[in-house]
Protein backbone atom coordinates (compact mmCIF):
# COMPACT_ATOMS: atom_id res chain seq x y z
CA UNK A 1 0.00 0.00 0.00
CA UNK A 2 2.47 2.19 0.98
CA UNK A 3 4.86 1.22 -2.15
CA UNK A 4 2.70 2.48 -4.06
CA UNK A 5 2.60 5.78 -3.20
CA UNK A 6 6.26 5.65 -3.57
CA UNK A 7 6.56 5.17 -7.34
CA UNK A 8 4.14 8.09 -7.80
CA UNK A 9 6.21 10.36 -5.53
CA UNK A 10 9.23 9.40 -7.13
CA UNK A 11 8.07 9.49 -10.28
CA UNK A 12 7.50 13.52 -9.82
CA UNK A 13 11.04 13.64 -8.66
CA UNK A 14 13.03 13.81 -11.81
CA UNK A 15 15.61 16.66 -11.26
CA UNK A 16 17.76 18.31 -13.54
CA UNK A 17 21.07 19.41 -12.77
CA UNK A 18 23.14 22.43 -13.38
CA UNK A 19 25.82 22.09 -15.62
CA UNK A 20 26.35 22.42 -18.99
CA UNK A 21 26.72 19.08 -20.62
CA UNK A 22 25.06 16.44 -20.05
CA UNK A 23 25.79 14.33 -17.02
CA UNK A 24 25.78 10.56 -16.29
CA UNK A 25 23.64 9.67 -13.12
CA UNK A 26 26.06 7.39 -10.56
CA UNK A 27 23.15 5.57 -9.49
CA UNK A 28 24.64 3.66 -6.34
CA UNK A 29 25.39 7.49 -5.14
CA UNK A 30 21.59 8.38 -6.12
CA UNK A 31 18.29 7.96 -4.21
CA UNK A 32 14.25 8.04 -4.71
CA UNK A 33 12.49 8.12 -1.30
CA UNK A 34 8.97 8.11 -0.03
CA UNK A 35 7.05 8.06 2.91
CA UNK A 36 3.56 6.81 3.17
CA UNK A 37 1.17 6.62 6.21
CA UNK A 38 -0.74 3.78 6.78
CA UNK A 39 -3.06 4.00 9.57
CA UNK A 40 -1.48 6.90 10.38
CA UNK A 41 1.71 5.45 11.03
CA UNK A 42 5.26 6.42 8.37
CA UNK A 43 5.94 3.89 6.30
CA UNK A 44 9.35 4.37 4.79
CA UNK A 45 10.15 3.06 1.33
CA UNK A 46 12.64 3.42 -2.01
CA UNK A 47 13.02 2.97 -5.31
CA UNK A 48 16.53 0.78 -6.36
CA UNK A 49 16.37 1.02 -10.04
CA UNK A 50 15.53 4.38 -12.39
CA UNK A 51 17.34 6.24 -14.87
CA UNK A 52 17.79 10.30 -15.36
CA UNK A 53 19.08 12.30 -18.48
CA UNK A 54 20.34 15.53 -17.18
CA UNK A 55 21.03 18.47 -19.45
CA UNK A 56 21.79 21.35 -17.47
CA UNK A 57 22.92 24.75 -18.92
CA UNK A 58 23.76 26.89 -16.24
CA UNK A 59 24.13 30.33 -18.33
CA UNK A 60 20.76 29.41 -20.69
CA UNK A 61 18.82 27.10 -17.84
CA UNK A 62 15.74 27.75 -20.45
CA UNK A 63 17.58 25.27 -22.81
CA UNK A 64 18.15 22.70 -20.41
CA UNK A 65 15.68 19.56 -20.20
CA UNK A 66 15.63 16.51 -17.68
CA UNK A 67 13.88 13.29 -17.29
CA UNK A 68 13.40 10.07 -15.04
CA UNK A 69 12.35 6.75 -15.67
CA UNK A 70 11.59 4.73 -12.31
CA UNK A 71 10.91 0.98 -12.43
CA UNK A 72 8.12 0.55 -10.14
CA UNK A 73 8.90 -2.72 -9.75
CA UNK A 74 12.18 -1.87 -7.97
CA UNK A 75 9.83 -0.20 -4.69
CA UNK A 76 11.35 -1.66 -1.67
CA UNK A 77 9.62 -1.35 2.13
CA UNK A 78 11.34 -3.61 3.60
CA UNK A 79 8.76 -6.10 3.56
CA UNK A 80 7.85 -8.36 0.55
CA UNK A 81 4.01 -8.57 1.05
CA UNK A 82 4.12 -4.83 1.66
CA UNK A 83 6.22 -4.51 -1.96
CA UNK A 84 4.17 -7.29 -3.65
CA UNK A 85 0.60 -5.30 -2.83
CA UNK A 86 2.39 -1.85 -3.65
CA UNK A 87 3.05 -3.32 -7.25
CA UNK A 88 0.19 -5.09 -7.60
CA UNK A 89 -2.97 -3.84 -10.22
CA UNK A 90 -4.88 -1.82 -7.73
CA UNK A 91 -1.62 0.50 -6.38
CA UNK A 92 1.32 0.86 -8.85
CA UNK A 93 -0.19 -1.79 -11.30
CA UNK A 94 3.67 -2.87 -12.56
CA UNK A 95 2.43 -5.02 -15.40
CA UNK A 96 0.79 -2.53 -17.20
CA UNK A 97 2.70 0.26 -16.54
CA UNK A 98 6.41 -0.62 -15.26
CA UNK A 99 7.78 2.49 -15.47
CA UNK A 100 7.10 6.22 -13.86
CA UNK A 101 8.15 8.59 -15.86
CA UNK A 102 8.60 12.26 -15.36
CA UNK A 103 10.03 15.08 -18.25
CA UNK A 104 11.00 18.40 -18.08
CA UNK A 105 8.84 20.79 -20.61
CA UNK A 106 10.74 24.09 -19.16
CA UNK A 107 13.43 24.99 -16.30
CA UNK A 108 14.22 28.14 -14.82
CA UNK A 109 16.99 29.32 -11.89
CA UNK A 110 15.93 30.62 -9.35
CA UNK A 111 18.81 31.94 -7.79
CA UNK A 112 21.29 30.67 -5.41
CA UNK A 113 21.68 27.25 -6.75
CA UNK A 114 18.14 26.70 -7.06
CA UNK A 115 16.02 25.58 -9.74
CA UNK A 116 12.37 25.29 -11.13
CA UNK A 117 11.55 22.27 -13.36
CA UNK A 118 8.28 21.98 -15.06
CA UNK A 119 7.15 18.76 -16.47
CA UNK A 120 4.75 16.13 -17.14
CA UNK A 121 4.90 12.97 -14.04
CA UNK A 122 2.99 9.97 -15.28
CA UNK A 123 2.34 7.15 -13.25
CA UNK A 124 0.00 4.15 -13.98
CA UNK A 125 -0.14 5.44 -17.65
CA UNK A 126 -1.65 8.51 -16.33
CA UNK A 127 0.15 11.97 -17.22
CA UNK A 128 0.17 15.07 -15.31
CA UNK A 129 1.53 18.37 -15.08
CA UNK A 130 4.27 18.93 -12.27
CA UNK A 131 6.21 21.39 -10.87
CA UNK A 132 9.33 20.53 -9.25
CA UNK A 133 12.08 22.75 -7.18
CA UNK A 134 15.22 21.49 -7.09
CA UNK A 135 18.66 22.45 -6.00
CA UNK A 136 22.26 21.73 -7.31
CA UNK A 137 25.25 21.58 -5.13
CA UNK A 138 28.50 21.33 -6.95
CA UNK A 139 31.13 18.95 -4.95
CA UNK A 140 34.47 18.46 -4.23
CA UNK A 141 35.96 16.52 -7.17
CA UNK A 142 33.38 17.92 -10.37
CA UNK A 143 30.69 15.42 -8.97
CA UNK A 144 27.11 17.25 -8.42
CA UNK A 145 23.96 17.12 -6.38
CA UNK A 146 20.61 17.20 -7.38
CA UNK A 147 18.04 17.50 -4.08
CA UNK A 148 14.21 17.96 -4.30
CA UNK A 149 11.29 17.34 -2.16
CA UNK A 150 7.68 17.43 -2.98
CA UNK A 151 4.81 15.39 -2.59
CA UNK A 152 2.11 13.26 -4.53
CA UNK A 153 -1.49 12.95 -4.12
CA UNK A 154 -2.79 8.96 -5.16
CA UNK A 155 -5.86 10.29 -6.22
CA UNK A 156 -4.41 12.04 -9.13
CA UNK A 157 -2.88 8.87 -10.16
CA UNK A 158 -5.54 6.49 -9.59
CA UNK A 159 -2.97 4.63 -7.03
CA UNK A 160 -4.69 2.60 -4.51
CA UNK A 161 -8.02 0.40 -3.87
CA UNK A 162 -10.70 -1.46 -2.67
CA UNK A 163 -10.30 -1.66 1.47
CA UNK A 164 -6.94 1.01 1.49
CA UNK A 165 -8.85 3.74 -0.20
CA UNK A 166 -11.62 3.34 2.82
CA UNK A 167 -11.39 5.89 5.80
CA UNK A 168 -7.67 6.94 6.66
CA UNK A 169 -6.10 3.51 5.71
CA UNK A 170 -3.72 4.76 3.90
CA UNK A 171 -3.15 9.05 3.77
CA UNK A 172 -3.12 10.93 0.37
CA UNK A 173 -0.68 12.52 0.43
CA UNK A 174 2.77 10.73 -0.25
CA UNK A 175 6.18 12.91 0.43
CA UNK A 176 8.87 12.06 -1.79
CA UNK A 177 12.65 13.23 -1.67
CA UNK A 178 15.21 12.75 -4.11
CA UNK A 179 18.77 12.96 -4.29
CA UNK A 180 20.44 12.51 -7.60
CA UNK A 181 24.38 12.02 -7.85
CA UNK A 182 25.98 13.53 -11.38
CA UNK A 183 29.49 12.58 -12.64
CA UNK A 184 31.55 15.14 -12.90
CA UNK A 185 31.20 16.90 -16.49
CA UNK A 186 33.97 15.68 -19.49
Amino acid sequence: MKKYALLAASCLLVSPSVLASPRVLLAAESKIDFVVKEMGVPVSGEFKRFEAAIDIDPVKPEKSSASLKIQVGSLTTGSDEADAIAVDADWLDKVHAPYALFKSTSIRALGNGSFEAKGTLSIRNLERPIVLHFTSADQAGGKTIITSEFTIKRAEFKIGGGEWNQGDVVGEEIPVKVRLTLAPAH
